[in-house]
């Protein structure tokens, strides 16, 4: 669970201008991940995805994979228990800690960890949710994971369930809900579609600021 803490977290944090933060929630084979990365290359701005587990670890000194875990692979049941323990409250600590030194960076791309709650009191974040119907992201999951399609519709529900239950214990509001967002999309009409349509979205929102 613990390994031996590395100061390399300021070396590894991606420099950026003073700009846009975007953070993506989305719901399991959604391609949300996908979708953000198109983002950042076509913003020329800093993505982050696993490497917020990766830097949490390096700061804490926990294992990268436990980290990762803490909002997909938790006990279903024993979720509000698993949360409480000590070492995982200070993971989540850890991993809050890191996606704000991440914003304070500058314009960027943060997928998943609960990053629109943690950025709550930040300028500039715009909160984007993903989302598809169980037919697409099913397909999905089928084509990147190799899941037959039993597989594929139990592991969404699983894992949609425990990201649900983690926003939940931190935030006390309900993940997916429409009013914490500022921007739901359906990513069924393509990564590439999804990506430059909320790219249009921000250029609207900025042009509104101005």
């Amino acid at each position: 669970m613990f390994t031996e803490a590395v100061p390399l977290v300021k070396s590894a944090l991606k420099p950026s201008q003073k700009g846009v933060i975007i953070t993506i929630a989305r719901e399991h084979g959604s391609a949300g991940k996908q979708v953000g990365k198109v983002i950042a290359e076509k913003l020329n701005i800093p993505f982050y995805y696993k490497e917020v587990a990766a830097l949490a670890a390096e700061e804490s000194g926990l294992h990268k994979e436990f980290i990762s875990d803490l909002n997909t692979n938790s006990p279903g049941v024993l979720h509000d228990l698993y949360l409480s323990t000590s070492v995982v409250q200070q993971a989540i600590t850890a991993q809050e800690q890191i996606i704000r030194k991440i914003a304070d960076q500058g314009s960027c791309v943060i997928v998943g960890r609960a990053a629109d709650y943690v950025l709550r009191n930040y300028e500039n974040v715009v909160k984007i949710f993903i989302y598809a119907s169980e037919e697409y992201r099913t397909h999905k999951v089928m084509e990147v994971y190799g899941d037959t399609q039993a597989e594929a519709v139990k592991n969404i529900r699983r894992s949609d369930e425990a990201r649900a239950a983690y926003y939940h214990s931190i935030s006390d509001m309900r993940w997916g809900e429409a009013h914490n967002y500022d921007l739901l999309i359906d990513s069924s009409i393509g990564v590439e579609q999804c990506a430059t349509a909320i790219c249009s979205f921000l250029s609207c929102l900025k042009k509104k600021q101005k």
